[in-house]
């Protein structure tokens, strides 16, 4: 059976054999005689595939100048070649310049003969294909022609799927003209996001930046040497964010522009930015980024790990302290910790500086603390004991536990020291009850019943004095730790309507005459003589008290502004030269000491400074009663119905905040030390308002019976007196409201005024228990820190009671 198989299959193969050499011969002898069909053609190429003959009358043909089958022999030998890749058949192409027809094998002779420039755009999608050809022409040749290519060529090559790990892409890479629009955003998107060097190469060349806005910023501080784009908004921003890649070549692009910029505001910045990350403060060390302030360079250094030129810098730690003041609660932490670890800083220095009493308020608890415990380790007790008398009072009981077989060497110090040693110092690390558990509140100490309706009461700035204008044309001062008549005036041509002691022993009195026009003066009472300063067409409306050398101001009914200096000597403007019409006389003038900034209430209200031009009138909304000033910036305002608001005073707008409503307000007055404005209603109830929310903080009712006209405070916040209709005044010692901000603050920052409300407090019979601990130990501190002072500056005692005073 197998030989029988052997045997046939021997048969076919002659069998065909004889058949192709049929055909072959059948091509030849069509070769010789004429123009070949469709059907011819693809026979003569089965027939060259097969037969040596056949092949060789074809190439005979393709060599043969002016034969009539000559262009068809040859395409048909570039087809035979690009799909056998016979080397015989090579050299016919080459020699004879053939070119197969269709696509591929037309791109294949062409590249192989070096003519690729007549392919069109349409033919790129075979690009990949020319390029991992085998023959070595064909490559080279295409590689060539893609990497000359240019217009829509290069765009079409581009789109043919030059994807990363490609030949085609790396040859394009090297091609001088960069890519369109969307093929070279992806190129700086793929770069930007997993940097390869041939991509960064080739847009380095090309020098074009994306045009992508979400790219372009970053691939112009790649590309951009001109410092003038560079220092443009979207490009610095741009250079910040690139510091912030790490591990990415652009943040050292970045960091080499930044330098070579010598932009010193985005030095600054980048700096700035470096203290909170270290990747950025790792970049600045290297690239010697650092700012220019040496304060500021000292503190960076310490705190970006460079020890070396911090000490090279700043070696006594001078420059350190200076920067240590200024510097935020994180930076501090990471300044001692970088200290401790660096060993060689005095931290105690550092944190102190040259002027302990000056840096203590701004220092923390931990800071204070950590300076008592290294103080106490090197058994500097004598800084140590300096330091507890400087702190706040709570801080100074912890730090005293520290003191070990120690006393002071003076006789007031060792009796202060054993004050500490025996007071109750849990009691005192405690503190003082919260602020709003009725302990702080405004006390009553006594009520001025006068024989005449009293018209206005006017504290004096430099001592317990209260002056006093009486209807029946008289004025006169009480000294209130006695409630005697201390001076009485009664030489006056009108009622007295207001009244303003200005300090020395002088009262500024105002007449008035109630509902008619007449002639009315200010005068000036002192050491018992009235002296006249100004005499106009009108009743004075309101005095106030300007500056702290007995200046003032005063407003008429007929619109005048009266400025008044310390030697008598007054000044008039009228509303007009303001800028404000005559209806807006000031039916209110009130003042701000310090800045000299005056308010005055006419139909609205109008913010001016005396040696201005203009008002600036705001507008809360409502016909106003009362004003008064809480700080420079900000005026509270209250209308008939009790509505307080809130006034900015560089444009009259509203602050945003609660509007207080105090049901029949009567009365409004500002605690200065405190900025709180406390208003009074038709029952004779004091309320305490916050000075930037107007949230009431506390309501203190009054003794009732009376009809209230008004309230005023004292120059000094220490005292309140509230006037009533039947000719009593009831006066308040605000100083106990006080006392719980004293007791936290730094004692360094004391002064002697603090010793009243202390002293008051002490006197108080509801400060008891830790309280009173508390307060005992700091009355001690302070009379200790101001021993050497001419006056102590003790607590004002009040007459206390109820006081039939005649006028």
């Amino acid at each position: 059976m197998t030989e029988r198989r052997r045997a046939t299959g021997r048969a076919t193969g002659r069998a065909t054999g004889r058949a192709e050499r049929r055909v072959g011969r059948w091509a030849a002898a069509s070769a010789r005689r004429g123009p070949w069909g469709a059907r011819a053609a693809r026979l003569l190429l089965a027939a060259a595939a097969r037969d040596a003959r056949a092949l060789a009358e074809i190439a005979r043909i393709a060599r043969t100048p002016g034969h009539r089958q000559r262009e068809q022999a040859k395409a048909m030998i570039a087809l035979c070649w690009t799909r056998t890749r016979d080397l015989d058949l090579r050299a016919v192409v080459l020699e004879t310049g053939a070119v197969a027809a269709g696509t591929p094998s037309r791109l294949e002779t062409l590249a192989l003969l070096g003519r690729l420039g007549e392919w069109a755009p349409s033919d790129a999608e075979w690009a990949p294909g020319l390029l991992a050809d085998p023959d070595p022409d064909v490559r080279r040749h295409a590689e060539d022609t893609c990497r000359d290519a240019t217009g829509p060529h290069l765009a079409a090559l581009w789109e043919a799927g030059a994807g990363p790990q490609t030949r085609l892409r790396a040859v394009l890479l090297a091609n001088a003209a960069p890519p369109p629009g969307p093929a070279l955003d992806a190129l700086w998107d793929e770069w930007l996001t997993s940097p390869a060097h041939d991509v960064f190469d080739a847009l380095a060349r090309w020098r074009r930046p994306a045009g992508d806005e979400r790219l372009m910023p970053t691939s112009v501080i790649v590309l951009e040497s001109d410092a003038g784009v560079l220092r443009r908004p979207p490009y610095r921003a741009a250079l910040l964010d690139a510091l912030e890649r790490r591990g990415h070549p652009v943040r050292e692009i970045a960091a080499a522009k930044i330098r070579e910029l010598d932009d010193r505001p985005l030095v600054e910045q980048v700096c700035e930015l470096a203290l909170t990350r270290p990747e950025l403060a790792e970049l600045c060390a290297e690239h010697r980024l650092a700012p220019a302030d040496p304060v500021l360079r000292a503190l960076f250094y310490l705190l970006t790990g460079q020890p070396e030129q911090h000490r090279a810098l700043d070696p006594d730690g001078s420059l350190l302290s200076l920067a240590y003041t200024s510097a935020s609660d994180d930076q501090r932490a990471r300044a001692r910790q970088a200290m401790l670890t660096e060993g060689d800083l005095d931290l105690v220095r550092v944190i102190v500086g040259e002027d302990r009493r000056e840096r203590i308020p701004t220092m923390t608890a931990e800071e204070i603390r950590y300076i008592g415990e290294q103080l106490a380790a090197r058994r500097a007790w004598d800084d140590l004991w300096a330091l507890v008398r400087d702190v706040p009072i709570a801080t100074g009981a912890v730090l005293f536990r520290l003191f070990d077989g120690w006393t002071p060497r003076d006789d007031d110090g060792r009796r202060l020291f054993a004050l500490f040693r025996a007071a109750d110092l849990g009691a005192v690390r405690a503190g003082l009850r919260p602020e709003d558990d009725g302990t702080w509140r405004a006390v009553r100490r006594a009520r001025l019943r006068f024989r005449h309706h009293v018209d206005g009461v006017s504290f004096a700035p430099d001592g317990p004095f209260l002056a006093v204008a009486g209807r029946p044309r008289v004025a006169g001062v009480f000294d209130l730790r006695t409630a005697r008549l201390a001076e009485r005036y009664d030489w006056f041509d009108a009622p007295v309507g207001s009244v303003l002691h200005v300090g020395n022993g002088a009262v500024i009195a105002g007449e008035r005459w109630a509902g008619q026009a007449a002639a009315c003066r200010v005068l000036r009472c002192a050491d018992g003589d009235v002296r006249p300063l100004h005499e106009g067409a009108a009743s004075i409306t309101s005095l106030a008290l300007v500056g702290a050398d007995g200046g003032f101001a005063g407003g008429t009914r007929d619109g005048e502004v009266l400025l008044g200096s310390a030697d008598g000597r007054v000044r008039v403007r009228h509303v007009s030269e303001f800028g404000l019409g005559r209806r807006q006389w000031p039916r209110q003038i009130t003042a701000h000491r310090a800045s000299g900034r005056l308010a005055l209430l006419g139909r609205s209200v109008h913010l001016v400074h005396p040696g201005g031009e203009s008002a600036v009138s705001a507008h809360p909304g409502r016909a106003v009663r009362f004003a008064e000033f809480v700080d420079a910036y900000t005026v509270v305002c209250a209308d008939p119905h009790g509505w307080a608001t809130l006034l900015r005073v560089e444009d009259g707008h509203r602050v945003p905040s609660r509007q207080a409503q105090i049901q029949g307000c009567t009365g409004l007055g500002v605690l200065p030390h405190l900025s709180e404005p406390v208003i009074t209603d038709r029952s004779g109830d004091l309320h305490f308002l916050s000075g930037t929310t107007l949230d009431r903080i506390d309501t203190q009712h009054g003794p009732g019976g009376g009809r209230p006209t008004g309230l005023t405070v004292s120059p000094s916040g220490e005292f309140l007196a509230a006037g009533h209709g039947d000719g009593h005044v009831d006066l308040y010692d605000l100083r106990l409201r006080e006392v719980p901000g004293i007791a936290r603050r730094p004692l360094a920052e004391l002064v002697p005024r603090h010793l009243g409300p202390v002293g008051a407090a002490l006197s108080a019979p509801a400060v008891r228990g830790r309280d009173r601990a508390v307060l005992e130990l700091l009355q001690a501190c302070l009379e200790y820190r101001f021993r050497f002072d001419v006056e102590l500056g003790g607590a004002v005692q009040l007459a206390a009671g109820v006081h039939d005073i005649s006028l």
